[in-house]
């Protein structure tokens, strides 16, 4: 399945118009005190990327983008993570479910062989 930034922004949209921004959710991975109501819309999400993409999509993979979007995970390698984590961040912060703040202030992105210790030295030259 190829999540488009359409889909991201509504997805993330769709949150923040239904239970807030996250830093208002109180809990990690649902809204405090709404776990049946963020299922529900977690379903309806669901079928609705389902109708768009023309196949199956489950309420699962739905939260793992909402997952990518309020991961703090510093440090990644697979190309693939690294492009769900910012695209995910992007329409998240575009649709105001998270906020500039929220935003790692450093981060370490490793893509094939690290760099010689000699080119970090002359950056900082």
């Amino acid at each position: 399945m190829k999540w488009t930034q359409e889909m991201r922004r509504n997805l993330y949209s769709r949150l923040v118009n239904d239970f807030g921004p996250y830093n208002v959710w109180g809990a990690k991975i649902e809204p405090k005190d709404k776990k049946d109501e963020f299922a529900k819309v977690l379903a309806e999400l669901a079928i609705q990327f389902s109708k768009e993409a023309g196949h199956f999509i489950l309420a699962s993979a739905v939260q793992a983008q909402i997952n990518w979007a309020t991961t703090s995970q510093m440090e990644m390698k697979d190309p693939s993570r690294i492009s769900n984590f910012i695209l995910n961040k992007a329409a998240a912060l575009d649709a105001g479910f998270i906020s500039a703040s929220e935003l790692p202030t450093r981060m370490t992105c490793e893509f094939g062989k690290p760099l010689s210790e000699k080119f970090d030295e002359s950056i900082e030259e």
